[in-house]
């Protein structure tokens, strides 16, 4: 089974993702902001991270700069789902992640994305 890690803030979001991505047969764990993302990260082993931007505690961009620093093969099986514009994504991350994704994001394209992401890991 696939393990799938989504990292966002907005509980209604989180939960959204969580039960779409268990229906389509995905093994999902969750985490309420960067901070509980890097945990789950040390003790977990997924073949897909959804990870939000703009979080409290510990933001999306620390934790892609966590990742590069500490398991930097990881980057590849990121997904970023944030409602930052995307110009501004693509001019703050430079690490290369599998994919971009802006809210009101299309689930469907999401879930195919994460499919994908763990397909190449």
């Amino acid at each position: 089974m696939v393990a799938a890690l989504i990292v966002d803030d907005d509980e209604p979001i989180r939960t959204m993702l969580g039960t779409i991505a268990r229906a389509k047969g995905f093994d999902v764990d969750t985490a309420s902001d960067g901070q509980e993302a890097l945990e789950k990260l040390q003790s977990g082993r997924f073949d897909v991270i959804v990870l939000d931007l703009m979080m409290p505690r510990v933001n999306g961009y620390d934790v892609l700069r966590h990742i590069a620093a500490s398991r930097p093969e990881l980057l590849e099986r990121v997904i970023i789902a944030t409602a930052v514009p995307e110009r501004e994504v693509r001019r703050e991350i430079t690490q290369p992640v599998f994919g971009v994704h802006i809210k009101p994001f299309e689930l469907s394209r999401l879930i195919t994305d994460m499919r994908l992401c763990a397909k190449a890991s």
